[in-house]
């Protein structure tokens, strides 16, 4: 016989302005007696309907759990949650799984959104009062309220049904209340490639007026290495006999180890790179030198170095849009688009392909002169 009844639902006889709840008695192991215990529905449903839907979610979970040997004189029902409380179990999980810096944005959008939990007064809820009404309240506030762009708020949004995704795991929640939050339409963004004059000037330039710099510049257009990812290059990770670059897990974005290939024209450029040194040296450190040193400096620095320079030559594109070039000119150079992929660490010839559709949006002139028909 089991030891607990069905749930059932306390309506308040459909009074919406009270405390609806879930209900069910369950046996205590030692006395013997029925206690029971409730599951409160959210408050922030505004309609008789929406509330009765929610409390057979309740109901049906309850009794799935229950059947499963669920006792709730040994377990808590982590839904009762504070909702302030459980996002920071995501900050403390976040910040002890993922890198310093991944760790670092996860925790930023959360404080977020907590300042704006307590700004209208949820501080004190439950973490299944933050319903899709909530997550909804929320993104009119970012776009209504926050100077921020759309490709801001969409990246919020992102992080927020990763970590709402997150508690619907470890069952402090049965829905993520942002999956349904839509993403807002951002402008398509103009062509960002380097023309075949800003990179001869680089050429003939940049290594005179800051070689570490120019270096940084090649392995971007050649190797499609990110700046996190080139800050954190030591020179144990440069086999230069062997025509590759090896970065470990721990110095990637998505955590793999990946092999890079150091192209002939790559090396050829950089004949007079010194490598010699210290092989847990960073090969980019020393502040706005980028010369070799013992310490990792944030990627940022390199954006600063890359602006004197582009500011003095009048170049407006950011240092990164080499990689997004060096894509383009490796297809208009008859190269596999697979191998262009392995080189960009890409899981998918569509993520490839988005480099490609930032370089041209148009046929080539190779397609005006080499497509011959009838």
């Amino acid at each position: 016989m089991n030891p607990f009844n069905s749930p059932k639902l306390y309506d308040a006889d459909g009074d919406l302005s009270r405390q609806w709840y879930v209900y069910y008695n369950f046996k205590h192991p030692e006395t013997g007696k029925n206690e029971r215990f409730r599951v409160a529905v959210s408050r922030g449903l505004k309609t008789k309907m929406a509330r009765y839907e929610k409390a057979a979610v309740i109901k049906k979970e309850l009794k799935r759990k229950l059947l499963q040997g669920y006792n709730p004189f040994v377990f808590d029902d982590k839904r009762n949650t504070n909702c302030i409380e459980a996002l920071e179990y995501v900050k403390i999980y976040k910040k002890a799984t993922l890198s310093k810096r991944s760790g670092f944005t996860y925790s930023s959008v959360i404080t977020i959104f907590q300042n704006w939990l307590e700004s209208v007064n949820y501080q004190k809820k439950t973490i299944e009062a933050i319903t899709r009404h909530v997550a909804d309240r929320y993104a009119d506030n970012m776009i209504l309220h926050e100077n921020i762009s759309n490709r801001t708020i969409n990246n919020r949004v992102s992080f927020l049904r990763t970590i709402f995704s997150f508690l619907v795991k470890k069952e402090y929640l049965d829905v993520n209340p942002f999956k349904y939050v839509d993403y807002l339409k951002i402008m398509e963004p103009g062509i960002s490639a380097f023309t075949r004059q800003e990179l001869k000037l680089i050429t003939d330039k940049l290594p005179g007026y800051h070689y570490q710099l120019y270096v940084i510049s090649q392995l971007i257009f050649y190797c499609f290495l990110r700046p996190a990812e080139i800050v954190r290059l030591q020179f144990k990770d440069v086999l230069w006999g062997h025509g590759i670059i090896t970065i470990p897990g721990t110095k990637t974005k998505n955590g793999e180890s990946r092999v890079i290939i150091l192209p002939d024209s790559l090396v050829k450029n950089l004949k007079d790179w010194d490598l010699d040194f210290p092989a847990d040296y960073y090969i980019f450190g020393g502040g706005k030198q980028l010369i070799p040193a013992r310490k990792e400096i944030a990627p940022t620095r390199i954006a600063e170095v890359w602006r004197k320079f582009a500011d003095l030559h009048k170049i407006k594109k950011n240092i990164y849009d080499l990689k997004l070039t060096g894509n383009g000119m490796a297809v208009d150079a008859g190269l596999n688009i697979r191998d262009i992929q392995l080189q960009n660490r890409h899981h998918s010839l569509e993520q490839t392909q988005q480099y490609l559709d930032k370089f041209r949006r148009t046929a080539s002139d190779g397609f005006k002169s080499g497509f011959v028909g009838f």
